[in-house]
């Protein structure tokens, strides 16, 4: 009888530890992308030439050659299935009419071989293309092509990546919005329709920052392109720009920021750029994000979708098997151990029996 009751009693424990288990999963994989679905802003479309855009910057698809340990293949599973994740909320939120990439797509384009470049870009694709959403922009990263920290960029580099990525890109929009691309380590940028600048709402996306650089670039910028809003990201950070000012906004709420583009530019002679936060975890930061702008005629509105931290729910992992290590080898000792308890009762059954004077 007193065996049944042990058996019983360990049922019951794996159950629970089995339980408990299955819930943190749960949370993990399912629940916590909810609450953070929960907090983001909806920008609603008040006119009829609205125009959304889902804003991704350095998703950097993870390589082969900077991690060659034993769980790089699980490292790079899980950093996909995250991107992918939270791009399909995102999509589903906003219903973005165009999405702008804004470089570091990959992690080691630059130094991969043909293979692995292949790969990466299959990859790349099976997290981010969509049938639905085809209307996209991308811009080159110093890790895509190469170009950091004065590295070589070499001419091979630059037409991989325009034919992987750049070959079916947008450049006007609904004869309203006009895209440039800028691209910082080349100091170049596109601008094959000069004469019909003026005529469009001008958008330059650059995968580094360009108003707090300065230098002949950004003066060739202003001369030629004179945009009205530039999308950068490279430091993985959220932060607004305003130039010719020394204004800088660490932008990390969950609000809406709205802006004149038009009163902005023609009544305060200022240009604004918005820096996207990264969308990957392993980047290392603790706050990580898309952007989200709607343009309504010279009206910007513009939030941050915050994603949940991947590494604090892996870290949760590791501390629950830990736990769970330890429990059982504990509750192991104590099952297996029962003479401990018996000897404690018979001594004290013997000190009961003796005599009281």
């Amino acid at each position: 009888m007193a065996s049944l009751r042990v058996v019983n009693r360990n049922r019951l424990v794996c159950r629970g530890f089995v339980a408990l288990t299955l819930l943190l999963v749960f949370f993990n994989e399912f629940i916590v992308y909810y609450l953070a679905q929960s907090s983001w802003q909806r920008i609603d479309c008040k006119l009829d030439n609205c125009t959304r855009l889902l804003l991704i910057a350095d998703p950097q698809i993870l390589g082969n050659s900077y991690d060659r340990s034993s769980h790089s293949p699980l490292a790079r599973y899980d950093s996909d299935r995250y991107l992918a994740k939270t791009f399909e909320r995102a999509l589903h939120f906003t219903q973005p009419h165009i999405i702008v990439f804004l470089g570091d797509l990959l992690d080691e384009g630059n130094i991969a071989t043909a293979q692995e470049y292949k790969q990466y870009v299959q990859r790349f694709k099976r997290i981010y293309q969509n049938k639905n959403f085809r209307k996209r922009v991308h811009v080159p990263g110093d890790n895509d092509i190469g170009g950091e920290n004065g590295d070589y960029i070499s001419n091979s580099n630059q037409r991989r990546f325009e034919n992987e990525f750049m070959s079916e890109d947008l450049f006007d929009y609904d004869n309203r919005l006009r895209f440039f691309k800028i691209n910082r380590m080349l100091l170049d940028f596109n601008n094959p329709d000069r004469d019909h600048n003026q005529d469009r709402l001008r958008i330059g996306v650059s995968h580094a920052p360009l108003l707090i650089g300065g230098g002949p670039l950004l003066r060739a910028i202003i001369s030629d392109l004179d945009p009205h809003i530039i999308f950068s990201g490279h430091w993985h950070e959220s932060r607004i720009f305003i130039y010719p000012s020394t204004k800088v906004i660490n932008f990390y709420e969950n609000s809406v920021r709205h802006f004149d583009l038009k009163a902005l530019k023609e009544e305060e002679h200022s240009y604004l750029e918005i820096m996207v936060p990264t969308c990957s975890y392993r980047m290392g930061k603790s706050k990580i994000g898309m952007g989200y702008a709607v343009l309504e005629n010279y009206n910007l509105s513009y939030t941050v979708l915050w994603q949940p931290n991947r590494f604090i729910l892996l870290f949760t992992y590791i501390f629950w098997g830990l736990f769970v290590v330890c429990g059982a080898v504990v509750f192991k000792m104590m099952t297996r151990c029962p003479f401990r308890v018996a000897k404690r009762q018979t001594l004290y059954n013997r000190v009961s029996t003796i005599p009281q004077f």
